[in-house]
């Protein structure tokens, strides 16, 4: 249910990364569920359910999100050239673990799944998020506001971009 957050984030980077086209803001926000995607097909991360206490070390764990977001912010560095988009791609990037961190785990979704996030893949520590998912109520609140807030900051910067080139 993250995902509503994830695309408010990216839309809401408009005001920091005016020239960045809305659809690669979109794609900064949800690299590592890309990543995640590829590693599903691999067979080595899972959906989270029920006994499974860590469904995606290999892309939501704390050092692979830092990893994937250090290449994806290179990829977008080597496309345009810029240090600048590379290193706000790659900061838009790793939002999408803050955004998760904040909403995980996923208890109301998954009771008793115990949902937890590597640091890094293997047997190495967890830790929780602050939980959102517990509550249903403030989830949809924070993902429908989260959503709302990123729409109303991105119409605000293309309105405004707008009237500076009238002028």
């Amino acid at each position: 249910m993250a995902a509503l957050a994830h695309a408010g984030v990216g839309l809401a980077a408009k005001r920091l990364a005016p020239s960045m086209p809305w659809g690669v803001l979109l794609l900064g926000a949800y690299v590592l569920d890309l990543v995640w995607a590829a590693f599903w097909l691999m067979g080595l991360d899972h959906f989270p359910a029920p006994g499974l206490v860590v469904p995606a070390p290999w892309s939501h764990g704390l050092t692979m999100a830092l990893i994937w977001s250090v290449a994806a912010g290179g990829a977008a560095f080597l496309v345009t050239r810029q240090r600048r988009s590379g290193l706000f791609f790659g900061a838009l990037a790793f939002s999408h673990w803050i955004v998760d961190f904040i909403t995980q785990p996923m208890g109301a979704a998954f009771p008793g799944a115990g949902f937890r996030m590597r640091l890094f893949p293997g047997a190495s520590p967890t830790i929780e998020g602050f939980g959102l998912y517990n509550s249903a109520t403030v989830l949809n609140v924070v993902e429908y506001g989260t959503l709302v807030a990123g729409v109303a900051v991105y119409v605000w910067t293309i309105r405004g971009r707008r009237r500076e080139r009238l002028r």
